[in-house]
């Protein structure tokens, strides 16, 4: 999605976010406001947790469970084991 569409698309969400929290108001006071809000917060962090935990760390076939699956912990992990081992005179 291209940055054009991705600014609309965030823009209807908050108008559509606002009269969510208005129409809970106008229907059933605060309780209700209080409901849809937190039901909008749940919304995005569940919409924030599926892009981006997609693009984080993917796993390439044929890895096993102790093996780094990205270079970044590939580092991590010799510089781990660089540290484990004792030093040698």
């Amino acid at each position: 999605m291209e940055y054009g569409a991705a600014r609309f698309w965030s823009g209807v969400v908050g108008v559509l976010a606002a009269l969510a929290v208005i129409a809970g108001y106008l229907i059933g006071g605060a309780r209700l406001v209080w409901g849809v809000s937190a039901i909008e917060v749940l919304a995005v962090m569940a919409w924030v947790a599926h892009r981006f935990r997609g693009r984080a760390h993917r796993r390439t076939a044929g890895e096993g469970p102790g093996a780094a699956h990205c270079e970044r912990c590939r580092r991590a992990r010799e510089r781990l084991e660089g540290r484990a081992q004792p030093v040698r005179y």
